[in-house]
């Protein structure tokens, strides 16, 4: 009874970190708007084994690097069930991120100790990067409790040798390179574990190699169907990253799988300070709860990895008002960080008020083009290509939706 109660309050204290004004916090920007694009259209246009474009990997040739549809599949029935509502959708994953310590504290607890269960999975739920990505939708949020599974799975491998264990760590192996193609190197690590713990290895290679298969069963399908080209993209932009590494550089999120064995290794260092030393082990507990509540990566005032003092109901109140001029053969930008064509705007434009802004190109054909930016920012002298291409236009202030910034109607003279 003590076990769940305590478990409980970490699980409650974990989830108000992270819903706390939740709407204010969640950060929906271009990634996360293009990612329920990708997603709507399936619904509502043509279903794809394709999945989301990666518009800053293209290789010398020109060709598009497109991620694994798993992660595109499973934001389809968040769409349905929410009303393509980004809120709610967003607070599935942080919700996910939630399960994923519980998870690592389950794993924890049948591979050593109660005790090093739980200090695992404080340090995991009270990370700073952990709490960042529970704020926002990507890809990559799955890989924590997916490694999390295989590492389980290796466990139960080496204790009872079975060819089922080693196929669902192929599939989740599978599923795992799907979503981050960097994990190919973790996923060579895994099948030298495997056959390291293993005495049957021809058909631990073989059940591996199925699982595996059946992770990325849509991306095959895909190549079988058009001459490899996933195959031959991959491979195009390994020789340009050679020939140029700068091009790819690495970054903590391509590793993000290996922060439940991060906190693992924690959770067994305090464990051996706690038989020590109980008052110290405590006390750094809660000192690293504190530095990572008071970490940049996290606020409970604004959105961290959105324009500054930009939010998400700034975002949806723009939307909200351009929706309600009616317009016409329409466009929307944004002058507030890279992306100037407004992805977030034509997403809640399209599948929350049923308006579809014309397309990435066609700002100069467009009739009315509907611009968010700071209340103090000179359009007239943007050199943007989205303004400079619709010009010669009018312009007017449409509303200002806080002190901060404000939507501008430009129409055509």
């Amino acid at each position: 009874m003590k076990t769940f109660l305590l478990l409980a309050l970490i699980i409650i204290f974990a989830l108000g970190v992270r819903f706390y004004n939740f709407n204010n916090r969640i950060n929906f920007g271009p990634e996360q708007a293009i990612s329920l694009i990708t997603s709507g259209e399936y619904i509502q246009e043509k279903f794809s084994l394709l999945g989301i474009r990666n518009l800053q990997r293209v290789t010398s040739q020109g060709h598009v690097i497109f991620s694994g549809a798993l992660f595109t599949y499973t934001l389809v029935p968040l769409q349905l069930i929410f009303n393509f509502d980004p809120l709610p959708i967003t607070g599935y994953f942080a919700v996910l991120n939630i399960l994923t310590g519980l998870a690592l504290f389950f794993a924890a607890l049948k591979i050593f100790n109660l005790k090093i269960a739980f200090f695992s999975t404080v340090l995991f739920l009270f990370n700073d990067f952990m709490i960042n990505h529970s704020l926002f939708i990507w890809i990559v949020n799955y890989l924590p409790i997916l490694n999390i599974g295989i590492v389980y799975l290796l466990y139960k491998h080496k204790e009872k040798e079975k060819t089922f264990y080693v196929f669902l760590i192929g599939l989740l192996v599978g599923i795992s390179f799907g979503l981050e193609y960097i994990y190919l190197f973790t996923a060579v690590l895994v099948f030298g574990i495997l056959l390291w713990i293993s005495k049957k290895r021809i058909s631990i290679t073989l059940f591996f190699l199925i699982g595996a298969a059946l992770g990325n069963f849509p991306m095959l399908l895909f190549d079988f169907k058009h001459d490899y080209y996933h195959l031959r993209v991959l491979w195009q932009y390994f020789l340009d990253t050679i020939g140029n590494p700068v091009q790819s550089l690495i970054s903590y999120y391509h590793f993000l799988h290996f922060w439940p064995l991060f906190a693992l290794f924690g959770g067994l260092v305090i464990s051996f300070i706690y038989k020590k030393n109980k008052f110290l082990a405590l006390f750094l507990i809660a000192l690293y709860i504190s530095l990572n509540l008071i970490s940049p990566r996290i606020s409970f005032n604004e959105a961290i990895g959105m324009s500054k003092d930009l939010k998400y109901p700034t975002v949806e109140a723009t939307a909200k008002v351009i929706a309600g001029d009616k317009p016409e053969k329409f466009n929307v930008a944004a002058l507030l960080d890279f992306d100037s064509r407004a992805h977030p705007l034509r997403y809640l434009l399209k599948y929350r008020y049923g308006l579809n802004p014309m397309g990435i190109e066609e700002y100069p054909e467009s009739e009315t083009l509907y611009v968010l930016t700071k209340s103090d920012y000179d359009i007239i002298a943007s050199k943007t290509w989205e303004i400079d291409s619709f010009r010669p236009f009018s312009l007017d202030i449409l509303k200002a939706i806080d002190k901060q910034y404000t939507v501008y109607k430009l129409t055509k003279p």
